[in-house]
């Protein structure tokens, strides 16, 4: 079953990347007959693409066809993708080997602890390859809640920022941090989908949400885990932040996030007022 969500993966990909592209800017001449469809057409992209449309249209209807890195290469440049989408046309369209599912139970090592500690008032936590999280410090306690009273889905970051209330009514650029947060979760939903975890979480969350619902149909993707976020606390007021994941070395599936003060001068003190109050 996997090959054949892979194959509907990168139907719904090249139509959503299709369509997002006009022909001005495909390089296409100014046409004066009215267009039903926004994009480009198949053929267009075909044309452009130097492949045959009956190919084409085979790749868009999900059959299983089998892909030269010429032809990918060609479609990426018509296609305009970035870095990100260009590696993820190439996952979907099987020419890179998945990995097998699985998620390393193994404890958080006391020196990655040591690190989110040393981080003091800047938050900080590890999350799984389920993006459930791991561990954490203080900081992010007195921020985000206590993680130790959370059990299950309710660690799960993508959960959490989709339908936990309380989570998101403290995110003032809740809409941009959503959509940064599902383009990367739709890169690494591409690579794991021998994970049927991915898939149950993903329909879970629709049923739920309907703004990832409707975004997960545009199949936005980014291929790092950066951005601003600003959150609303109900004491310290507003605290803008810049947020940077990193893996950890000896465990591909681990990712620590770290969040680092927009302004030190106005959030430090604040930080350091509720650091101080949660010990």
């Amino acid at each position: 079953m996997d090959h054949i969500r892979r194959r509907k993966e990168l139907a719904n990909f090249l139509r959503t990347r299709r369509a997002r592209l006009s022909p001005l800017q495909a390089g296409l001449p100014a046409s004066n007959s009215r267009r039903r469809i926004t994009g480009l057409r198949r053929e267009e992209v075909a044309s452009l693409s130097g492949i045959s449309l009956p190919w084409y249209m085979a790749l868009e209807q999900a059959r299983d066809i089998r892909v030269s890195e010429q032809v990918l290469e060609s479609l990426a440049r018509t296609l305009q993708l970035t870095k990100a989408e260009h590696d993820h046309l190439f996952i979907l369209a099987n020419n890179t080997q998945l990995p097998q599912a699985h998620v390393s139970t193994d404890p958080i090592s006391p020196a990655h602890h040591l690190i989110l500690d040393r981080l003091g008032t800047y938050p900080a936590y590890i999350i799984d390859g389920h993006w459930n999280v791991r561990a954490w410090n203080d900081m992010t306690a007195s921020l985000c809640g206590d993680f130790n009273q959370m059990r299950g889905i309710e660690r799960n970051v993508l959960w959490r920022v989709f339908i936990v209330e309380g989570c998101k009514s403290r995110i003032v650029n809740w809409e941009q941090v959503a959509r940064n947060l599902l383009a990367y979760f739709r890169g690494q939903y591409a690579v794991r989908l021998n994970d049927s975890w991915y898939e149950e979480l993903v329909l879970q969350l629709k049923e739920r949400s309907n703004k990832f619902r409707l975004w997960w149909e545009e199949h936005e993707v980014a291929g790092h885990l950066e951005g601003e976020q600003v959150v609303q606390h109900p004491t310290a007021g507003v605290l803008p932040f810049r947020y940077s994941s990193f893996p950890i070395s000896d465990n591909e599936d681990l990712l620590m996030r770290i969040y680092t003060p927009l302004d030190p001068l106005g959030s430090e003190p604040k930080l350091a007022c509720l650091l101080r109050n949660s010990q």
